[in-house]
């Protein structure tokens, strides 16, 4: 009877043992679980850091007006196609807020060089024209690829304007021989060619190709003089060079409606189209305040006639 006596207190003994160790097995691993960080059932959660992503270059662009209308939200995403916001992977807004000159990084294949700033400013002017009723085509000189005389026909054609003209002016061979004394030496004969056939194509591309869209091909001092337009709304240059900008004012500032925009692209970056302008202003009493855009471009109002 003593043996079966140890034998059983032996057995207690050792369940005991086995009891306390498995619960000190299962606190740890309680411990373990809590501690480690939870997964999704997809797999393991990554860190915030690298699941944070951009915000896409199109969100980030800021235009003006907010888009309301139906008609404002047509010229927002033009403006953003134009510029190629809409589809730019990635990369600073900036790039597409701004001309292209001033940053980098761009997407390259755009109708226009200038950025959503300008083409606010355009949008403003023609809505504000329009709202007016402030009689006169709209024009813009140096054309490129046509992007800014697109955006032009297609905010007449948002607003059912049935009445005015957009008129495209440009060589469509490129600068003319820029003068080596007054221009600025970045700039060489021939350079930013676009063909006028290139530029029609843009124009069908947004479906805004039509009889009232007027091209003017040749040198401004030989197209603009005889020009048949009677009035003007709005009138933009982007003339790159001295004389040129000249021939613009000479020939077309006249024909503006007073309550009409002036609009120059260059003005605050190219010496030479800022003189041609100042010297034009001055030789005409012009008073109206410069307004700046953008890092580059400038417009005002005009209140009197010359």
């Amino acid at each position: 009877m003593k043996w079966v006596r140890v034998i059983c207190v032996f057995v207690v003994c050792v369940f005991a043992l086995i009891g306390a160790f498995g619960l000190v097995l299962t606190d740890s691993f309680s411990s373990a679980v809590r501690s480690a960080p939870r997964q999704s059932p997809g797999g393991p959660r990554q860190s915030s850091d690298r699941t944070r992503r951009p915000t896409p270059v199109v969100l980030a662009v800021k235009t003006n007006p907010i888009p309301q209308t139906s008609e404002e939200l047509y010229l927002d995403l033009l403006k953003k196609t134009l510029t190629r916001a809409q589809v730019a992977p990635s990369g600073d807004p900036m790039c597409y807020m701004e001309p292209v000159h001033m940053t980098n990084g761009r997407v390259e294949d755009a109708e226009t060089m200038i950025g959503t700033k300008q083409l606010d400013n355009i949008q403003f002017c023609v809505t504000d024209v329009l709202r007016r009723k402030v009689p006169g085509d709209l024009i813009e000189a140096g054309v490129w690829r046509g992007g800014v005389t697109v955006f032009m026909a297609a905010i007449l054609k948002a607003y059912g304007d049935k009445d005015r003209c957009v008129w495209a002016a440009d060589s469509f061979e490129g600068l003319p021989n820029p003068d080596s004394q007054k221009d600025s030496p970045i700039f060489r004969q021939g350079e930013m060619a676009v063909s006028l056939e290139e530029v029609k194509e843009n124009f069908t591309r947004y479906g805004l190709l039509d009889s009232r869209v007027r091209f003017l091909k040749g040198l401004f001092c030989n197209t603009l003089p005889g020009a048949r337009i009677e009035k003007l709304s709005v009138l933009r240059a982007d003339a790159d060079l001295y004389e040129s900008t000249r021939d613009v004012l000479k020939n077309l500032y006249p024909k503006l409606s007073v309550g009409g925009y002036a609009i120059f692209d260059d003005y605050s970056i190219h010496p030479a189209v800022r003189s041609a302008i100042d010297e034009y202003r001055r030789a005409h009493n012009i008073t109206e305040k410069i307004e700046r855009i953008d890092s580059q471009a400038v417009y005002w109002q005009k209140q009197k006639s010359l």
